[in-house]
């Protein structure tokens, strides 16, 4: 008796530390199918979250705490390794991606940590842990729980995309007043700049050692004010969203035309340099 209530003892100190693994109330046949369906896809997130190892997901699809809100290209998707599954949780172990859009216009993904080269301050991986009720749970149970993080099959990618990088995947006609490529000019007076701060490097930029110069097209209103339309050259690591925080706070002299302050579209970019660079 004494031996059985000493390995009930070692049993639970065991459980309570998290050295053994207890069973998920998920069976074995639907934990296969969907190890099957799981492993080596890739997700995208509906929204990103910024820097994090660990999302704990509730039962309305809600995130637990209070998460960032990450950078898409950084943020957006992942590669799934492996599925954990316990009797309070399953946990989607993934490695985190990285989003490129090169210049075919699709989208491309690459780890994270091929893109680090062996920085550390930045998660490499990401579990994203669903609890469970202790009732047993289907296949098509977890499914429903999967898609309120993560799109549907076949569901577009553009639906989770900002919208600036949507226009040029999709390839957006852009017809700018001050034409980038040479066409027809705007006949009046163009904007005239009052205030035009770079934007320092965002921190994934700065990781990687990126720099260059981002292309985009403006509106700048009746009253100066500019903002981001859409991109004709893309740095990633986030520099997108970066230019257009810093755009907004840029100020012009408005266009002119017949005496009147007018609202036009024209040409832009910024240049990102790396720190201590001349």
């Amino acid at each position: 008796m004494k031996r059985i209530t000493g390995l009930l003892l070692v049993g639970a100190a065991m459980l309570l530390s998290g050295v053994v693994t207890v069973p998920a109330e998920v069976s074995e046949a639907d934990q296969t199918a969907l190890r099957a369906q799981y492993v080596k896809k890739v997700l995208v997130f509906r929204k990103s979250f910024r820097v994090l190892g660990r999302l704990d997901v509730n039962a309305d699809g809600s995130v637990t705490g209070n998460p960032k809100p990450g950078f898409w290209s950084m943020d957006g998707a992942c590669q799934v390794q492996d599925l954990e599954f316990r009797q309070d949780s399953i946990t989607v172990k993934c490695a985190k991606l990285w989003a490129n859009v090169k210049d075919d216009g699709q989208l491309h993904y690459f780890p994270a940590s091929a893109a680090l080269k062996g920085k550390t301050d930045y998660p490499q991986s990401v579990d994203v842990v669903f609890r469970t009720a202790k009732e047993e749970m289907s296949a098509n149970n977890f499914k429903e729980r999967l898609n309120q993080i993560f799109l549907r099959e076949g569901e577009s990618l553009l639906t989770a995309t900002p919208a600036p990088i949507v226009a040029y995947i999709q390839k957006m006609a852009i017809e700018p007043d001050i034409d980038p490529s040479g066409g027809k000019p705007f006949d009046g007076t163009p904007p005239k700049a009052i205030s035009t701060p770079s934007p320092d490097l965002s921190r994934e930029a700065a990781l990687v050692g990126q720099a260059g110069k981002e292309g985009f097209v403006a509106l700048v209103d009746k009253e100066g004010r500019a903002s981001v339309m859409a991109f004709t050259h893309i740095l990633q690591y986030g520099l997108e969203e970066t230019t257009m925080e810093a755009v907004k706070g840029w100020k012009f002299q408005p266009a002119m035309k017949d005496g009147q302050p007018v609202a036009v579209r024209m040409a832009m970019e910024v240049e990102y340099k790396r720190p201590n660079s001349k």
